[in-house]
């Protein structure tokens, strides 16, 4: 059976970070995948009526209940494909810093995602992606040491 061809789809989402009392970064995850199994960013398709940056912010929200100051820039993009039956999606993920200043207690999808703090190390092993890897390695040094 021949396969369908390939669609593009653009996304942006951000690396969200912290820095705590100690001076320590702290990179948040959110659970991805119909499964919630695996580790990601938050992250979405772009909407036409929102810029990237602003797109990643709603999206920093719906996951993960997070707000803060966004990088008025993209750090970067990655493309990857996802698998859909027959087809093949390709997708670009303009990604935005963004320095986590407060959580909500109640947001959108929070019945369907999980968090998690961790150190910039293990986010970057954990999320694989190497525009996502290097920022992690680089948000450590912003560490008070």
């Amino acid at each position: 059976m021949p396969r369908e061809a390939a669609t593009i789809n653009l996304q942006s989402g951000v690396l969200p970070f912290r820095i705590d009392a100690r001076g320590r970064v702290r990179v948040l995850l959110v659970t991805t995948g119909p499964r919630g199994d695996r580790w990601g960013i938050p992250k979405g398709t772009a909407e036409p009526q929102l810029t990237l940056c602003q797109n990643a912010v709603k999206e920093a929200f719906e996951e993960a209940g997070i707000s803060g100051t966004v990088a008025p820039h993209a750090a970067g993009c990655f493309r990857t494909t996802k698998r859909r039956g027959l087809s093949d999606r390709f997708i670009e993920v303009w990604v935005y810093l963004l320095q986590v200043e407060r959580t909500a207690e109640d947001w959108p999808e929070k019945a369907r995602r999980r968090t998690k703090w961790v150190k910039p190390e293990e986010a970057a092993e954990v999320l694989r992606e190497p525009l996502l890897s290097r920022l992690c390695l680089e948000l450590k040094q912003r560490a008070v040491v």
